[in-house]
Formats: structure tokens, sequence, C-alpha cells
């Protein structure tokens, strides 16, 4: 029987450098339970780059030191997701060195890679006799900001052309905008669907070589709007086409908050498991909303030939009080204080994760 258990996305201001660094432990520092399972997996939204290319500097171009992976490998994290909006913020040359310093420290990495023999090996880990596949793919670069793209494709597991390129869908724009995009694009198939065509057939190759490696294929997807409760038509869509690939779950990444997931029969779709490390104060408006967050577990069993997976997940809260930033279980939290507005919220976010009224009580985990 295995553990695996999947956080949201790591952010790293240079507030939470200036106050925080260079050890970042203090950040884990009431997230001892994560240790509890057999492999750990965290969504890194910055290069490690190193101090040569220049620490984050400006607005949401990142590349933050070394210390700050160290203190997730001291929290217990075993794989980093690294096919994100953010993967290209340092260029090419950012990501060797963010991929040279993830595996010094000693990590596994997925969704960006040195060469195209690296990125056509699916990742496949055997747990207790079960082979699980993941895989990652991101929406985009952020190309259409900082004006750096690709010339080595292989680099980045991407699901459509480089923001601003033919075929690509703009996530910042409305969802009136998106949806009209994916009708041209993905209903008619005109002109553009051709410049989608060879992502999409990259990413169901990708997905029938992992079936045929393991027993059990996580697709980890890296899209959606920012801060939107509502799932953008894109995203929508994307995972529908996903999941006729044939992974046997989808776990999300990039809103930044708690999404509501898709339960249909024994299939999840996870849009967005939110922040699991953030500066709330910088949010404004969407300050309680990127505070919570959802760290997923899977626990996989093999009996006879037949693998069984427990669809589980707990909620975390980001703290910011006292001169502390930290995340911590809200479990334990609600232990502590019996306080009936927190009591109020944590019910709020795990129905929402769930798209239900199911939870009535504050649980330690509970089953999806």
């Amino acid at each position: 029987m295995t553990k695996i258990s999947f956080t949201g996305d790591f952010l790293c201001y240079p507030s939470i450098t200036k106050d925080f660094g260079p050890t970042y432990d203090a950040l884990f520092s009431h997230a001892g339970k994560l240790k509890d399972c057999d492999y750990l997996v965290g969504n890194l939204e910055s290069p490690i780059a190193g101090s040569e290319m220049l620490y984050t500097h400006e607005r949401y171009c990142f590349n933050t030191p070394e210390g700050y992976a160290e203190a997730m490998k001291r929290a217990g994290f075993d794989m980093i997701t690294l096919a994100n909006n953010h993967c290209m913020d340092r260029g090419e040359e950012g990501i060797i060195r963010t991929l040279s310093n993830l595996h010094k420290i000693g990590f596994d990495t997925i969704g960006m890679y040195e060469t195209q023999e690296q990125r056509d090996t699916i990742f496949v880990k055997e747990f207790d006799g079960i082979k699980v596949a993941f895989i990652n793919y991101t929406y985009g670069t952020n190309a259409f900001a900082h004006q750096r793209f690709l010339t080595r494709p292989y680099m980045v597991n991407l699901f459509q052309p480089e923001e601003t390129k033919k075929g690509s869908v703009h996530l910042l724009d409305s969802n009136e905008e998106i949806a009209e995009h994916v009708n041209r694009i993905y209903v008619e198939q005109g002109e553009e669907y051709e410049c989608v065509r060879p992502y999409l057939e990259q990413l169901k190759n990708d997905i029938q070589k992992a079936k045929e490696q393991a027993d059990y294929v996580i697709m980890i997807v890296h899209s959606g709007g920012q801060y939107n409760i509502e799932i953008d038509p894109y995203t929508r869509h994307l995972n529908s086409l996903i999941r006729s690939y044939g992974p046997d779950i989808i776990v999300g990444h990039h809103p930044h908050i708690v999404q509501p997931c898709d339960i249909d029969n024994d299939f999840v779709t996870i849009y967005s498991l939110g922040n699991f490390v953030d500066s709330p104060a910088i949010i404004g408006e969407q300050e309680m909303n990127s505070r919570y967050n959802i760290v997923l577990h899977l626990t996989l069993d093999k009996e006879n030939g037949e693998i069984s997976v427990k669809k589980q997940f707990s909620l975390y809260k980001v703290i910011e009080e006292n001169e502390e930033l930290y995340t911590a279980d809200t479990f334990d939290l609600y232990q502590k204080t019996k306080d009936k507005e927190l009591r109020k919220d944590i019910l709020f976010f795990v129905n929402r994760f769930v798209n239900s009224e199911k939870f009535t009580e504050v649980q330690e985990i509970y089953d999806l």
C-alpha cells in the first residue's frame, strides 16, 4: 500500500525571501504531517536558476534562491512539477540551471527537460510493485509578457503554441472571448487547429505510452483562470480531451485558489488545489480564497494483480500573523481553537472542492 500526496502551487515573492530566507524552514514549520505519505509532489512556480541570473526583482518574473527548494526537500517533498507559466522566467538557460540545482538537491522533476531523449521518456515510479506514471504539461510560459520563446520545444511540455503564436488561447481574456477561441480552434477545427494538432498528438502519445508502461497514470495539468472560481472554457475543454486520452486521474494547478472538481463515477478531474505557499497580504480582495488549499492523497494498493485507489484530501491554510508565515492543517488549527468562523470557512472550502454540501463536520481527511 502506497500513499502519494499532491499539494498546490509554491510561490516565492521577494517579501518571502526578505522575511523568511535564507532557509525558509519557517514556511513548513506546521506541515509535519506531509511526511506521513510515501511520495510528496508539489508544483514550483519559479526557476531555481542561481544568483548569476538575478533573483526575483520584478513583478511576476521569478527566480528563487536555492534555499527555498532545500527547505521543500527537508519538508518531505520528493517530486517537483515544473511545466507551468513561470518555467521560462529566466529563459532556456534558466531551465538548464533549474534542473541541475533541483537534481543536486535530490528531487525528481517532470515537465521541463534538458534533452529530447529526456522529454520522450515517461517518468514511471514503482511503489511496492505498483508502477505509477506522472505526466506534466502547461498551457503556456508567459511568453506574451517576457518575450522569451522556446528555441528547443522539447524543453517544456506544452498543450498549445506559446502565447501570441497562432493557435494559442490566451487565458487572461474573458471567459466569453476564451469560449469563442475554443469554438473556432477546437470545435470548427480550422486553419489554427493545425498549429495545435502536434501538441495534442504529443500529449496523447505520452499518455498512451504511460498506460503501456504503468499501472496507474497521473496527468498533472497547469491551466486555468487565475483567482477565478468559474472554470474557463479552454481548461474545461482541454481536460475533457485529456480524459478521452485515458489517464486515471487529472490533477490541476495555476488558478491559485481552490476550484470545484468534477467527479464522474470513478474518474476525478481536479482543476486547482490552490496555493500551498503564498503571501496572502498581497492578494487584496482574493485574500481569503488564496489562504486555503487542498492536499490530495491517493492510496494505491495491489491485490491479485488488481489496483485499487482510495482518493482523499486534507485542507490546509496559509497563516500570516505576528511576523510569521506558514501553512498548517486546518484540522489541527480547529482542534486548538474551536473557532466558529474557522469551522465555517473550512466547511465552505471542502464543500466547494467536492462541488456539493457533502461535509458537515471538520475532519482530518475527507473522502472524495
